[in-house]
Order: C-alpha cells, then structure tokens, then sequence
C-alpha cells in the first residue's frame, strides 16, 4: 500500500478493530485496519467509504460537533476580519460568523448541512455547501478564510487545501485548525483509547509534516503550524480513571496554575491535541 498523500510505501498498520462512528455512544460492528505512513506520518482509515454520502447534510453530525466561538477567537484573533470578505468552511449554524459579521464587509458560509442554508441566508450570509461551489462566485476574491475541525472528514484533503487557495485573493490568509492522535491519551490508554479517537467520520489524523505538504503544494506560503492543547488536566484524569470521555471535566484540586501549567507543557513538548495551520496565498 502507497500513502494516499506522499506516495511512500513505507506504510504500517498500527490498529485494527472497532472505531467510532457518528453515533455518540456507536462502535462499528466490524474492525478496520488503521494505517499509518512512516514517512508523512499521516494516519487514515477506509471506512468512510460505506457510510451514507448525505450523512454530513442532514445534520445530525454536526448539530454534536459545533464548536465553542471564543475558542475559535483565541486560535484567529479579531483584527483580521475587519472590513474582509471572509469565509468560514464548515461553519455549521453560523455562531462563529454572527460574531464576524459584526466587522466583516462580506462573509462566505460554507456548510453541506441543507439544514443551517435558510437561517444563514436570513443573516445575509452568502450560502454555499462546498467550497468548490463558492469558487465559481468568489475565487481570487477572499481574504480571510476560516476552517476548524473539517478537513479531517473530508476523503480528498489536498483538494480542499486547493479550493481554499483558489478562494483566497492575493496575500489572503487562511486558518485550519484539526485535531491531532491525542499522542499522550493513546500512550497511556493503548486500544482502550485508539477505537475512540480512530472515527468513520474522521477518515484523516494529520501530523505537522503532511499537512505542511499539503498546504505547501496547493501553492501556500509563509506556511506556520501552531499547536494547541485544547483539553485540560481535567479531561486526562477523567479519563485514567473512567475510561470513557467527558470533554472538559474539573476537580477540586486542579488548579487554574496546574491546569494552565500542564497545558502549556504539552503544547512545548510537542503533545498537543490540536493543529492550527496558517498560510498565505
């Protein structure tokens, strides 16, 4: 087998059994090989390819995975969008851009989800379910584009890290944030935590070198990668002790010092759970 991004042959596989599905508490009935290429580092899986093509527009994913808005303004700051024609692929409901739109001069909402189209086009948002469809309006038009926590669902990345650079006008910048392999959780944990983060909707888990690549040969410069500790000591010990996840969970005797101390730890020593991609057309 070939890496299905840098071509290498040097490919092993480093899980093979239950992974999650859309479903919040769901495991598919059948095991998956999961591989990984030892060159990029990429890791994939095939099971997507069974799964319902509309999965993704009729809502009932993405209704569960909106993100939090002011999350989102700590990885983008707000300065950028004054005044911009900006876009925000898989923008679900729009939460995100409500805020934008407050100093946006336009924004683009890309979203498959037919569900979100009327309300976002009841905020003058111009409406688009993939990216591909808005470069037939707005290529070479944007400058600002927005992406979190997408292009891991999508089966063909390099075309969407194209799409986003046809988007982007002339020293237009773009943000695309996606989870990591959650190195230290995988460590400790082993499979327990492997057929929960290893997904039928995220058919991709990038490291920095891929996706470095992908951006890179879309044409992007002034190419930086960012890593992101998202969840806390909290979620760590939650899930030693339950085996089982719950987001961002607290106790009593972490405090804002331990708990912003582990996270920069990990951010340093290159554990992070997150990616945040920015470059330049």
């Amino acid at each position: 087998m070939r890496c299905k991004l840098c071509g290498s042959e040097n490919v092993k596989v480093i899980y093979n059994g239950v992974i999650k599905t859309g479903l919040l508490d769901g495991y598919t009935k059948e095991k998956w090989p999961v591989y990984q290429c030892q060159m990029c580092k990429a890791i994939w899986n095939e099971a997507q390819n069974k799964e319902d093509k509309g999965f993704y527009e009729n809502g009932e994913y993405r209704e569960r995975v909106d993100g939090d808005v002011l999350d989102k303004f700590n990885m983008t700051g707000t300065e950028i969008f004054r005044d911009k024609v900006v876009a925000d692929i898989g923008c679900g409901g729009g939460c995100f851009l409500d805020f934008v739109s407050g100093v946006a001069d336009t924004v683009i909402a890309v979203e498959p989800t037919k569900s979100y189209h009327k309300g976002l086009k009841e905020r003058n948002y111009k409406v688009y379910s993939y990216a591909g469809e808005a470069c037939k309006d707005y290529a070479d038009k944007v400058d600002v584009i927005t992406s979190f926590d997408v292009i891991e669902h999508v089966s063909e990345p390099k075309e969407f890290a194209s799409d986003i650079y046809k988007l982007l006008k002339q020293g237009g910048k773009c943000i695309v944030g996606t989870p990591t392999d959650y190195p230290v959780l995988r460590q400790l944990l082993g499979e327990r935590f492997d057929k929960f983060i290893f997904q039928v909707q995220h058919p991709w888990i990038f490291s920095e070198e891929c996706l470095k690549m992908i951006f890179e040969e879309a044409g992007f410069k002034n190419i930086s990668i960012e890593k992101k500790q998202k969840y806390g000591l909290g979620n760590l010990l939650h899930w030693l002790n339950e085996k089982e996840p719950r987001g961002h969970s607290t106790y009593d005797f972490v405090t804002p010092t331990m708990n912003a101390a582990y996270m920069a730890e990990m951010e340093s020593m290159g554990n992070s759970e997150y990616l945040i991609v920015r470059g330049e057309k």
